[in-house]
């Protein structure tokens, strides 16, 4: 198979090693490649990239964009209006959205249970979808989407939250919470190369009990740093899972357990 990963900047990407490995554990003949597209050119490009692969990842910013060039999407894409994971099915481009997954498994990791409790998520792009959504589905008490111009939030999104009764708010609304519980980042701040920075104060990431940042590149985000919990999470686990489901969707079966853990072993 030809596989590959669909983004703008990818120079951080650790999504080839995943997959290697996998292949090699499987003893599969696959290749899988990083596709940067910059976004004056993604429309143009898209179609041929699309036929010429097996099947696709798509990150930071296309989540949402790729959608008018699909066929059809799976319930759970369709739900969060995003998707990461293309694949060829009975002729057709099917998209599907396996980030739900690798959050919910990253969660069940840092014994968080959100049923009840307060979340914040930071970032209103494609992988908070999927984020919110699952966070929605466990019941979250509330649920608050954290942007740096609330006002200006497209209204898509905006539609997208106003059905999971979520709030959106200011940087400043962070401060003083006392419900704090779990604190998601779904933005690029703090990542590779732009390292060392938070996208909030060190004294809001550490009045949260748990913590998850979706970045993996540093493996220890300023965020990270900051929180003053044990139960925590960087990107890591969540881009292992993701990856795994992805390729369960190729490869048209499961991948025993065994290998899933062992590749978790290696990469964390």
């Amino acid at each position: 198979m030809k596989l590959g990963l669909l983004g703008e900047v990818l120079g951080h990407s650790l999504s080839p090693v995943i997959h290697e490995k996998l292949f090699k554990k499987l003893g599969i003949a696959s290749t899988y490649e990083l596709i940067e597209i910059p976004k004056a050119s993604f429309r143009t490009d898209l179609p041929s990239l699309l036929s010429s692969y097996d099947g696709l990842n798509v990150t930071i910013p296309y989540k949402v964009d790729v959608i008018p060039f699909l066929d059809e999407l799976s319930k759970e894409a369709e739900t969060i209006g995003a998707v990461n994971t293309i694949a060829h099915k009975n002729g057709k481009l099917l998209g599907l959205n396996t980030d739900y997954t690798g959050f919910a498994r990253t969660l069940s990791r840092i014994h968080c249970q959100v049923e009840g409790k307060d979340a914040v998520v930071l970032g209103h792009g494609g992988a908070s979808r999927a984020i919110i959504q699952c966070l929605f589905d466990e019941r979250a008490k509330e649920i608050h989407v954290i942007s740096r111009h609330p006002e200006k939030v497209d209204p898509d999104f905006l539609s997208f939250a106003e059905k999971r009764n979520v709030k959106i708010e200011g940087y400043d609304s962070l401060q003083g919470k006392e419900d704090n519980y779990l604190l998601v980042n779904a933005t690029p701040v703090g990542m590779y190369p732009r390292t060392g920075v938070s996208p909030v104060p060190a004294a809001v990431a550490a009045s949260f009990p748990k913590v998850v940042d979706i970045i993996y590149n540093p493996a220890e985000t300023k965020l990270l740093q900051d929180a003053e919990t044990s139960s925590r999470s960087n990107g890591m686990y969540m881009l292992v899972m993701q990856a795994m489901a992805a390729e369960e969707i190729w490869l048209g079966r499961k991948i025993p357990e065994s290998v899933t853990a062992a590749i978790v072993e290696e990469m964390i």
